[in-house]
């Protein structure tokens, strides 16, 4: 029997707490913001330093959603028709993310040591003044308009093409987004890997790595499974959502947060592996910095919490199939994102002490900045999954999804 029918006429729009998610989001980033704006009035570093951290892993989320949406587009799969709306609700947090972007434009000197080179200091550093000809001010400007104009290009035609589905069951359409999607993954490699350079490697300039676009891509869709495991689980308390989202659907996203926990885990270790075993100046003392004193306990932290133990429970079958554990873990995978960034971010030299070592701090701006930036960003997300069904009714693959779910 078909369910096709009962599809048409389904009630899809999402539940009313989905609304209440997005003013609790805003009144706690809000207040984080009012916070981290009182503590950092004399810490500007540290505070950009912060903003950094939060800013990038909301971009992660985003950024990782339109990847995965155009390889859901390419490969199709059941995790895709169920995260498919929550992922492009990310993407569409792409013109906020822009807006958070200005204040790090506006504020490069205070950020990255190469900002304020004079002819003096370039005469004094090499790399720095081999460099310069693509780390100073109005390039670096100029790549982050080029990078956001073809991610937002991207994510209007995916969402566009999503919003036209729900009306237009023409094979076209969904034709039209695979075109886009193919050329995008590409396009999405390519630029996120010269971001991560611009944004995050370039903290420190006289460090380099060839693999760091592929960690940065790692961690992203790291972040993004774990985002969507806890949106769905959550969403289940709707009964569209809890209809579909049983055992087997729920044992794909952890399979698949497994796969990116291994890749994340591979690409980190091949890049340590390699830098140490080279053992060169320009290249060790990054590592070095990371590693030593207070610094070691969050990088065994990171083994841990971010490898070890999450790598070990989703081994479990049992463990991936039930939401009352598979949540707390994705909660956990999403924190230690954060942490990630933070030991990523916040050792590196700081403008005017770039000879001294960047002891560890917890500064309230690393506390209450990110998380102002992740509460506006939730609260933003929040607003564009409220807008739109749950579900794709005229995705081609959805009647399959209904049909399996109802035991047809």
């Amino acid at each position: 029997m078909s369910t096709q029918p009962d599809l048409a006429t389904r009630n899809l729009a999402p539940p009313a707490f989905v609304a209440a998610l997005q003013n609790r989001a805003l009144i706690f980033g809000v207040i984080c913001a009012v916070i981290a704006a009182a503590v950092s009035i004399h810490s500007p570093a540290e505070f950009f330093r912060g903003y950094l951290m939060g800013f990038m892993w909301c971009l992660g989320i985003a950024l990782g959603s339109m990847a995965l949406v155009m390889m859901g587009h390419l490969s199709g799969g059941n995790w895709f028709m169920l995260s498919r709306r929550i992922m492009e609700a990310a993407t569409r947090t792409l013109p906020l993310l822009v807006l958070l972007f200005i204040p790090i434009a506006l504020n490069l000197k205070t950020i990255y040591t190469w900002a304020s080179a004079d002819a003096a200091t370039l005469a004094k550093d090499s790399v720095l003044a081999a460099k310069h000809g693509y780390l100073n001010p109005s390039g670096w400007q100029v790549r982050a308009v080029i990078y956001f104009a073809l991610w937002l290009l991207f994510a209007w035609k995916l969402n566009s093409g999503s919003l036209q589905q729900d009306t237009d069951a023409s094979p076209a359409v969904w034709q039209k987004l695979k075109a886009w999607s193919a050329p995008g993954i590409l396009i999405y490699a390519l630029t996120l890997t010269l971001a991560s350079v611009d944004w995050m490697m370039s903290l420190d300039p006289h460090w380099y790595s060839t693999i760091s676009g592929f960690m940065v891509r790692a961690g992203q869709l790291l972040s993004t499974f774990a985002f969507c495991t806890v949106m769905l689980v959550w969403l289940a308390k709707d009964d569209v959502i809890n209809e579909v989202l049983h055992a087997d659907r729920l044992h794909d996203m952890g399979k698949l947060m497994l796969a990116m926990t291994m890749v994340w885990a591979y690409f980190e270790f091949s890049q340590w592996l390699i830098i140490w075993n080279g053992n060169l100046p320009e290249e060790i003392t990054w590592y070095l910095a990371r590693i030593r004193g207070t610094w070691g306990a969050v990088a065994l932290g990171l083994v841990f919490l971010q490898f070890a133990l999450p790598f070990a429970l989703l081994l479990s079958r049992d463990l991936k199939r039930d939401r009352n554990k598979l949540f707390p873990l994705a909660i956990l995978v999403m924190a230690m994102r954060l942490v990630d960034l933070f030991w990523l971010i916040a050792p590196n030299p700081m403008p005017g002490h770039e000879h001294e070592a960047v002891q560890l701090s917890l500064h309230p701006a690393y506390i209450f900045t990110p998380l102002a930036i992740m509460g506006i960003w939730l609260a933003a997300f929040a607003r564009n999954l409220s807008r739109q069904p749950l579900l794709v009714r005229n995705d081609p693959q959805l009647p399959r999804l209904w049909e399996k779910s109802h035991g047809h």
